[in-house]
Order: C-alpha cells, then structure tokens, then sequence
C-alpha cells in the first residue's frame, strides 16, 4: 500500500508540474484567461499542499510539553518522554531513528515509554531500530507492542530487538519503579487487537497503588480493568495523520473511541488517558498539521 501510495504523490507531482511549468511559461495568456487563471491558482495551492504534507511536514519533528498529576499531593516528580509509531520502513529508517533518538536524550528522561508500531511492513524493518540502544533514562525504557508487530509477522523480532538494546518489553505485565523510595508501578499490556490480556497485566496493581498504563491501542479504556490506572498513555491514532483546521482528522481513526480521541489529553469519568500522534507515518507518507511528535511529560506521583 505504501508503494501505491507513493507511486500516486509523485505522478501527481509530476504530471502538475508539468502543466505549471506549462502555465506559467504562457502566463500571460493564463491571467488573461479568468477561469484558467482560477484552475491555475488551485493546482498551485493543491500541488504545494501535497509536496509539503509529503516531504516536509513528516520530517518537523516537535516537542509537545505537558504534565500529569497522578496523586492529590505528590512528593515526587519525574522527567517522562512519551514516543508511539515510529513505523520503520519504507519513509523512515535508522537515521529517523536517531534522530528521534538525539532529540529524546536531549531532553534527559527519567523515563522513556515506547507505546508500539514500531514496523510497519516486515520483520527485516527491526534492523532500523538499532539506534534505540542509545536511549538514555534514569530509570529505564518501557516499551509494548502495536498491531503494525503483529501485521507484519515481526513481534518476536521487534521484541528481540528492543530488548538487545536494553529496553524492558511488557508483554501483559507490570514492573514497580522506585523513586528515592516511593514506587510507581509501570504496566505493559500487548497491542488489544492480538495478544493483549489486559487482566493479566493488572493483576498485581491495587486500587491504591500509583500506577501507568501504557498501550498502543487508547481502546484500551473501554476496558473497566483500566481504571485501575492512574493514567493510561498510548499512539496508534497518529492523530489523523491528516488534518483539517476546524474538522481535525480526515480519515476515519482506527478505533472504538471515534473522532474525537484523536490526539491529547482526556479526562472522562477521572480516568486521565493521553494519546500521542506518534512520530512516523502509515499508508502515505503523508502528514498535514499534525507534525511528528515526541511528548515531554512533566510526571509528579
């Protein structure tokens, strides 16, 4: 599907550039011309709109800043980055990959959550995420697995990957975090569309323990055992990849949520739930007023 759509950007790239060049080398009679000056004006616009969601905007990668309380009188805080879909393939490979890698550790995390997708069409595309190995938190990366892993007949090797580099990998799981002795509990559960088991990975989290979920699919919520979470972080949404000013995303989401958990923060019935729109694309290589993101966390627990 990526090759189709690539081979469609170009041929519309091209056979409009051709008919610009075109135009403008009769410019005059074009301007002379009121409705072919019009059709004019529309091909420019609509050929710098696909050049630039195409080959510009997927490259600005950005830092979106917020915070996330997790208890009414927090003593402790935390220096959290939040990265989803990296999509390693055919539009971003290993030099993304460090460069998101840079831009991370710049940043000087505590921690690091890693919310899945990380392929998009092969097993052979885990050989891009080598660069994760020079991830650097204080204490530790977590990561959990996208339907992309699963799609591709990659888990096992994304997973293998990650943890060669380091990365603690939570397969319907949790760890507990101790931060100068206060613990934070971190569960994992695997993408839900496959071999998530959102029971399993709750088990041992009680009602007052202070504790992260982190999953690809938001879907996730629509689980009651989410809630006991104090925060559920996940991607999988890319926030549309393809946006409209006052309309928000084109295309349909891929979720139970609908339209309107599409990217940010959500506070519905207390449960806190962050969706990023992730840092590479899918399907096209299209991104249009939705920028890649990485999402720096001010946590305090």
């Amino acid at each position: 599907m990526e090759q189709m759509f690539d081979l469609l950007i170009f041929f519309f790239l091209g056979t409009v550039g051709v008919y610009l060049v075109q135009g403008a080398h009769h410019w005059k009679r074009t301007r002379e011309r009121p409705t072919a000056l019009v059709f004019f004006c529309l091909l420019v616009f609509s050929w710098l709109v696909v050049f630039y969601g195409s080959f510009i905007e997927p490259r600005m990668l950005v830092t979106t800043r917020s915070s996330l309380r997790l208890s009414e009188t927090p003593t402790k805080s935390l220096n959290a980055v939040l990265l989803s879909d990296l999509h390693v393939g055919p539009f971003k490979k290993a030099l993304w990959t460090r460069k998101v890698v840079d831009r991370v550790n710049a940043l000087r995390p505590d921690l690091v959550f890693l919310a899945g997708d990380f392929v998009t069409q092969s097993e052979t595309d885990a050989a891009y995420l080598a660069p994760l190995k020079h991830l650097s938190a204080t204490y530790g990366v977590f990561a959990v697995t996208g339907n992309h892993e699963y799609r591709a007949d990659a888990s096992d090797a994304v997973v293998q990957s990650l943890r060669d580099s380091g990365i603690t990998v939570l397969e319907n799981e949790s760890v507990v975090v101790e931060v100068d002795g206060k613990p934070i509990k971190i569960a994992g559960v695997s993408d839900i569309w496959y071999e998530g088991d959102l029971a399993k990975t709750m088990r041992d989290i009680q009602q007052d323990d202070t504790a992260i979920l982190l999953a690809h699919n938001p879907d996730v919520v629509l689980d009651p055992a989410s809630r006991l979470a104090d925060a559920v972080i996940a991607g999988h949404t890319h926030g549309g990849q393809i946006r409209l000013p006052l309309l928000g995303p084109v295309p349909a989401l891929p979720t139970q949520l609908g339209r309107r958990y599409d990217r940010g923060w959500f506070n519905d019935d207390g449960m806190k739930l962050f969706i990023t729109s992730g840092v590479a694309e899918t399907g096209t290589r299209a991104r249009l007023l939705v920028p890649p993101e990485i999402v720096h966390i001010h946590l305090s627990f």
